[in-house]
């Protein structure tokens, strides 16, 4: 899935703690995008939902279980509008998992979407409606907002915290173009390695019409080795044309210990303030 590297083997356990109804499809979930999710009224909002049955999902890596359909619903949230079915198609093998993808269009005209998935099992039409990626039970609702109204730039700062290290280039990469949509990331820098070899900078712009809400998360190793934890997020300030996030990112949010930038201090000796004033 492209926002969140979970894959959910089949187990009991996991069975155990799922919310699903079962049939011979074992396993259901780990939908995105999660309830609360802010996207805009351009935005065509692709969803995904992983599915496990023994011996199926399981079976192939290169193609899908073809005991099993998946469906999308969505329509305006709190409103009693028939849904909308959009029948979902494979996307990619995540483990033992089937990934299923399916989009709703942009032009709902809608301030909030409410949605759910199904999953059938076409061998006894038995349904499953799996949990979002934070653990919430259907129906989902995401909030649409209105579009940056100028250019921003805005800037990044993390701080890679004692004990942690790379090999290489530290990226950032996250929602939207500008942070190449969870692809290889914007390469940050150093901002002044011979006080502080810890800390990374990076400005990043967003242009007029971005979604204000962005998720973002870190790569380490020459961009390849990825945080484990939750994304981060941001709200886009455009009342002017550059915004700094008012706080340092730790890696995996481990509280950041980076000492920062020395500034420098002004002439305050004797000498200085006759020379002020010659």
């Amino acid at each position: 899935m492209t926002k969140c590297a979970i894959v959910i083997m089949a187990a009991a356990t996991v069975l155990a703690g799922a919310s699903v109804a079962l049939g011979a499809v074992g396993w259901c979930g780990n939908i995105f995008p999660s309830h609360g999710g802010i996207y805009t009224s351009n935005d065509d909002i692709d969803v995904y939902v992983q599915v496990w049955k023994g011996g199926c999902t399981d079976s192939s890596a290169t193609g899908p279980c073809a005991d099993v359909e998946a469906y999308l619903y969505y329509r305006c949230a709190g409103t009693l509008d028939a849904f909308a079915e959009i029948a979902m198609t494979y996307n990619v093998d995540v483990g033992n998992n089937d990934e299923f993808t399916g989009t709703i269009p942009s032009g709902h005209g809608c301030d909030s979407v409410e949605y759910y998935v199904k999953v059938v099992d076409t061998t006894d039409m038995a349904e499953c409606y799996g949990q979002d990626q934070g653990g919430n039970d259907p129906n989902f609702v995401l909030y649409i907002t209105e579009v940056t109204s100028q250019d921003v730039t805005v800037r990044f700062k993390m701080c890679l915290t004692s004990g942690i290290e790379t090999a290489g280039d530290v990226c950032i990469t996250g929602d939207g173009d500008p942070l190449t949509n969870w692809g290889a990331g914007v390469v940050m820098y150093l901002l002044c390695p011979s006080q502080d070899p810890k800390l990374y900078q990076v400005d990043v712009l967003f242009p007029a019409g971005s979604n204000p809400s962005v998720g973002y998360k870190y790569k380490k190793d020459d961009c390849v080795t990825w945080e484990s934890t939750g994304n981060h997020s941001f709200i886009i300030d455009d009342s002017n044309s550059f915004y700094e996030i008012p706080w340092t990112d730790g890696w995996e949010y481990i509280t950041p210990d980076c000492v920062g930038c020395a500034t420098a201090t002004e002439n305050t000796n004797w000498g200085g303030v006759k020379a002020m004033y010659r």
